[in-house]
């Protein structure tokens, strides 16, 4: 049986890996949604071939380039 310090120690380290993969498939996203872009030629074109309203590929784009400049 484990302790209760040993659980949640185990629960940090898994929340800690989710939230790099998330960040990670978040970049991930963010750069595929400007390779459509490139290839589309608008975020709005973008969108539409995703079937997403264009602000969430410009959100997406705009919080992925924000943290490469920081």
């Amino acid at each position: 049986m484990t302790t209760w310090r040993a659980r949640h120690d185990e629960a940090v380290r898994k929340q800690a890996a989710a939230l790099k993969a998330y960040r990670e498939a978040t970049d991930e996203r963010a750069l595929a949604l400007l390779a459509g872009v490139e290839e589309l030629g608008t975020q709005a074109a973008v969108a539409l071939e995703l079937g997403v309203k264009t602000p969430s590929v410009n959100q997406a784009i705009r919080a992925y380039q924000k943290k490469q400049d920081e």
